[in-house]
């Protein structure tokens, strides 16, 4: 045993070139992702809210269902920034968020200084998430920050360290060094847990946000600007970790030729480019239509545009976060219809990345009962393990992705 534990820095650092890693680590192999020298094709789902519950047994109870549906891997929140004064009007504009009132926080500003809270209501809750996890046979995606104001996210940062724009996260070298602090107390603590899948540089990185609740965008923020942020970072937790996959955790926008937003690079992401950076393992890509006025058939284009983006670059590419809103919500909130139903719309993008052979396939977001309070949060997109779309969206399509083999 002391043999092998003196060979787990030279073994982890040598990974990739060996083509093997710690045993229980995930790890990509090409298009793929392995454990234990065997292929890992998984189903997942996304519980940004294990982070904030109050009780641990609430998220016990919702991994257990999670499990029983086939879901393999969680993708959760590893961040929650507040400030010590709230200012009223000031930005970022964050609470009141889907999961309720919470205690819990991971790091708390005060007159511009930032101080990570290690206690039972902090970084302990992340222990807590991956001890369970390892327990029940699961894995675990740590987002560890946000483009949103939702938990406060990078904008905290601007607010404190006296930017004007969103994107100065991104450039200013007090906020670079202020996040990797605190990026190093959470990663560091877990290194060595096989329950971490993969530790993701943010949720959803891109040059701007909503323009409400957060910092405008500059005028100068470019394609160059993220990729170059997704290098920096990714090569800093890879000198902290040699042992879990690293993603930057973008939507998945494209830097090409052409009118469609989404492709041009128009919000700074360019998918090939970070997905070549030598740090990062997996590219990751989202997909919402109904907020980005797109239709499910371009959701299915999308999604075959990054299966060939991952033979393209040989590395895995999975669908992260996707949803579908039930018609009287689309009605509701964005005054439009449409007769393409949640199975359908969601069903061709499901056997497109079965078809195509994405790598992994993360729907959004987990939605269980029986919980202390009752239910999980719903945003609207949720999908509840007793609701008719589960049989075929969860329940069928986990048969499919968990597959042993293509």
């Amino acid at each position: 045993m002391l043999f092998r534990s003196l060979l787990v820095p030279l073994v982890a650092a040598t990974a990739t070139l060996a083509g093997w890693t710690l045993p229980g680590f995930a790890y990509a192999s090409g298009e793929n992702f392995a454990i234990n020298g065997q292929k890992f094709y998984y189903f997942g789902t996304n519980a940004y809210w294990f982070s904030f519950l109050s009780d641990i047994n609430d998220v016990s109870i919702a991994m257990d269902q999670a499990k029983a549906a086939g879901i393999k891997v969680i993708r959760t929140w590893g961040f929650r920034e507040v400030n010590a004064t709230y200012v009223p009007g000031g930005l970022p504009k964050y609470g009141d968020e889907g999961a309720g009132p919470s205690t819990i926080y991971f790091q708390k500003w005060t007159d511009g200084v930032p101080a990570i809270n290690y206690g039972d209501n902090g970084l302990k809750r992340l222990d807590q998430i991956v001890t369970l996890a390892e327990k029940k046979g699961l894995k675990i995606i740590f987002a560890l920050t946000n483009n949103w104001a939702d938990y406060g996210g990078s904008d905290v940062y601007v607010a404190n360290l006296g930017g004007k724009y969103h994107d100065d996260f991104y450039t200013n070298s007090a906020m670079k060094s202020a996040w990797k602090k605190y990026v190093k107390a959470v990663v560091t603590r877990l290194k060595h847990r096989p329950g971490v899948f993969a530790w993701e540089l943010g949720n959803e990185p891109r040059c701007g946000a909503d323009g409400t609740r957060n910092f405008p965008r500059s005028d100068h923020c470019t394609v160059t600007t993220i990729t170059s942020w997704a290098r920096e970072m990714s090569d800093y937790i890879r000198s902290l970790d040699p042992y879990h996959m690293i993603a930057a955790g973008t939507e998945g926008f494209f830097n090409g030729t052409s009118d469609d937003w989404a492709y041009n690079g128009a919000d700074g992401v360019d998918s090939e480019g970070i997905l070549r950076l030598p740090n990062i393992d997996f590219g990751t890509f989202h997909l919402y239509p109904d907020w980005w006025s797109k239709t499910p058939e371009w959701g299915t284009n999308f999604t075959i545009a990054h299966a060939k983006l991952q033979n393209k670059v040989r590395k895995p590419v999975i669908s992260e976060e996707y949803g579908w809103l039930l018609d009287s919500d689309r009605q509701a909130w964005l005054g439009r219809s449409s007769n393409v139903t949640r199975n359908e719309a969601i069903g061709a993008w499901q056997a497109a990345a079965i078809k195509y052979k994405i790598a992994g396939d993360m729907y959004w977001q987990l939605g269980v009962d029986g919980l202390s309070f009752g239910n999980s949060t719903n945003d609207g997109f949720t999908i509840f393990m007793k609701s008719p779309e589960a049989k075929q969206l969860i329940f069928e399509h986990a048969k499919k992705m968990n597959r042993p083999a293509y």
